[in-house]
């Protein structure tokens, strides 16, 4: 038997390692001392850890490695990986279409936004579908605000629209209880999602070429469109009867801030 310095050696991974498998009942000397607490393995145990050591290679972590110890079975732990190793490749792919689309639009320019691959979170809403007799979408949104503020549910969130593959729109303010529903307004839950998003600075007349310059990205990235275009509104005007949160409310076109959020798969 060998301790554990020379089967290390042998073994071709740290002591520190064989202790950390050790520790966590995965690898087993064949004993230990209880006076010294020194491990002794045996070469015969060399198959055992190079085992674990390729399994590791492969990227898997130590508990799916321990439960194939148990009995697990090892084909389903090998194609859970492979799973995995395709996604990071397909996000490998997608970040290297992003840096090539990154070079030929020119990173040094100020006046180009940047857009940004993020998770966004499930929000309550309520929700106020337009209609094509509806060409104030002002009007539309102090329709929505009052119906909140009058019901007391309104969260101290942004407000913001949703546009269909078709361009239907909807918009929509956040509340923190499910408000009761009056005409053609109603409580509804917009859904989690990993979204390519864009912000926006100035009057709503550059929220159209934003939209082109998002969709274009994401075109290029190889990503698909997942759901309707939220349009947010960080910053923007308001009547001061709405009483929207503070933080909001901008008296200047110029000092809007608006954030494209397009879902994406």
């Amino acid at each position: 038997m060998f301790r554990i310095g020379p089967f290390s050696r042998l073994a071709g991974v740290s002591a520190k390692v064989l202790r950390s498998y050790d520790a966590a009942g995965l690898f087993r000397p064949v004993w230990s001392d209880p006076a010294t607490g020194y491990r002794y393995y045996s070469p015969a145990q060399l198959p055992e850890v190079r085992r674990i050591l390729a399994l590791r290679d492969m990227g898997l972590g130590l508990a799916d490695i321990g439960r194939l110890a148990g009995g697990g079975d090892l084909r389903t732990a090998l194609d859970r990986r492979r799973a995995e190793l395709e996604l990071e490749r397909r996000e490998i792919e997608r970040r290297l279409a992003t840096l090539e689309i990154e070079v030929q639009s020119g990173v040094d320019d100020p006046s180009r936004a940047d857009v940004v691959l993020r998770p966004i979170a499930a929000e309550p809403v309520a929700l106020l579908a337009m209609n094509a007799d509806d060409h104030d979408i002002g009007a539309a949104f102090y329709e929505l605000e009052a119906v909140v503020r009058d019901q007391g549910r309104r969260a101290h969130r942004p407000p913001g629209a949703l546009v269909g593959a078709h361009d239907e729109l909807e918009i929509f303010v956040p509340i923190g209880r499910p408000i009761q529903p009056t005409g053609r307004i109603r409580s509804d839950r917009l859904p989690a999602c990993r979204a390519a998003t864009v912000i926006q600075r100035g009057p709503y007349d550059g929220i159209a070429g934003a939209r082109r310059a998002l969709e274009g990205w994401i075109a290029a990235s190889g990503l698909a469109r997942d759901g309707p275009l939220r349009i947010i509104y960080l910053q923007f005007g308001a009547e001061p009867e709405l009483r929207v949160p503070q933080g909001y409310v901008v008296e200047r076109a110029a000092d809007f801030v608006t954030e494209l959020q397009m879902p994406v798969a």
